[in-house]
């Protein structure tokens, strides 16, 4: 692990860091399943926006701009970034090979009946600093669409159903748990964690990302929002 300017960082170090949540780790090199972890920094630029219940004391100009709430004026922001890196895995608008598994409870779980809903997928593994510094976003954005039928999640893990449950007693994860996934991402050859897929009602491949991005949220509400339509 190393920083952005090449400084090797111990795991005290960067597990620090991570800590205060104002870092990112992202892949050196996006071709190679071995490639090291660099540490970034979130982006820093300042999010301005106006308070709803502001009014200059001259007045409005009649031009001024849409007066933004927070909430807009983040989620602007987060538009306006680049969009989160592309895994080598899949293509977008490609039928997804179907797979058919357990869930860490022993429900069956078919890839192919749950056309007609929009799936969103994350492959990861306990082990991986990324896939820990993302679940609390991915809680959110179940929470998002709870009690919608019409959105599944589900989070494929390397580790095994008792490595699993140990976690989870710790660490809430509100996807549907999938253990010992090994064959399922090595069969669409998947090499980064963690990796995020989104599939439409047709089972296409609508979004996919590799790593934790901090607009990858936006981009993800985004899909399944239309998606849904």
């Amino acid at each position: 692990m190393k920083d952005s300017t090449g400084k090797q960082l111990t795991y005290k170090e960067w597990s620090d860091l991570m800590r205060t949540r104002q870092y990112v780790l992202l892949p050196e090199n996006m071709e190679d399943a071995k490639t090291a972890f660099i540490l970034n920094r979130k982006d820093e630029r300042e999010v301005r926006y106006i308070k709803p219940n502001a009014t200059p004391a001259d007045g409005t100009p009649a031009n001024a701009p849409k007066q933004l709430s927070p909430e807009e004026a983040k989620e602007q922001y987060m538009a306006s970034l680049s969009k989160p890196y592309e895994s080598a895995y899949f293509n977008t608008g490609e039928v997804m090979e179907p797979f058919s598994t357990h869930d860490i409870n022993g429900n069956k779980i078919k890839l192919k009946d749950l056309r007609g809903k929009v799936v969103v997928l994350n492959f990861w593994f306990i082990g991986c600093p990324a896939c820990m510094q993302e679940i609390p976003e991915l809680n959110k954005l179940v929470d998002d669409y709870k009690g919608n039928a019409n959105v599944v999640f589900l989070a494929i893990a390397l580790d095994y159903r008792y490595d699993l449950k140990k976690f989870l007693k710790q660490t809430e994860f509100k996807y549907d748990i999938i253990d010992d996934g090994r064959d399922i991402a090595a069969g669409y050859k998947i090499g980064l964690y963690p990796t995020s897929v989104i599939l439409n009602k047709e089972g296409k491949v609508a979004f996919h990302t590799v790593g934790f991005a901090v607009n990858s949220p936006y981009w993800m509400r985004k899909t399944i929002n239309e998606g849904l339509k």
